[in-house]
């Protein structure tokens, strides 16, 4: 597809930041709780919650290649699933993922209320190197946050169908 083209395609959203999304694209995604933290996402009972949500829809609604679970956010590789010519838009899934979250969360908790920041964080992965970079941030976020001494010692890291 010539460039111009492809171009085209992209669609610009905004509310307080930028989001280009488009199809086929992969994604370097962070979402955030809310200020202050009322949760630790590491929490043993709260972070398989994450991670089974992440899991969840890889290789449905969307490829995930690889992700982390921190204190207060959320970092993850994915690129939304193509079928008969269309993908489904990058902030539907963010935010289906985010709505099931606070729920879960909220009744894991048994309280209720707001638990992410309203948006999401996502950077389209343009090439390989760029791949590189992020899964290589995804991966040692959790020692450069001196929660870890070892990448294999944080249980809520991981790789998803599209690992590469």
């Amino acid at each position: 597809m010539d460039d111009a083209r492809r171009v085209a395609q992209f669609e610009k959203r905004a509310r307080h930041l930028p989001h280009w999304e488009g199809p086929g694209e992969t994604y370097f995604v962070t979402f955030c709780l809310r200020r202050p933290p009322t949760v630790d996402l590491t929490d043993p009972e709260i972070a398989p919650l994450v991670v089974g949500a992440l899991r969840h829809f890889d290789g449905r609604r969307y490829v995930l290649y690889d992700y982390t679970v921190m204190p207060d956010h959320v970092h993850l590789i994915m690129r939304p699933v193509v079928c008969n010519g269309r993908a489904e838009r990058l902030h539907q899934i963010t935010h289906s993922l985010k709505s099931w979250l606070a729920h879960a969360i909220n009744k894991r908790l048994g309280r209720s209320g707001r638990v992410w920041q309203e948006e999401a964080c996502d950077h389209v992965i343009r090439n390989d190197r760029d791949y590189e970079e992020k899964s290589t941030y995804i991966r040692n976020n959790p020692g450069e946050r001196g929660l870890l001494g070892v990448l294999a010692e944080w249980p809520w890291w991981g790789t998803g169908s599209g690992c590469r």
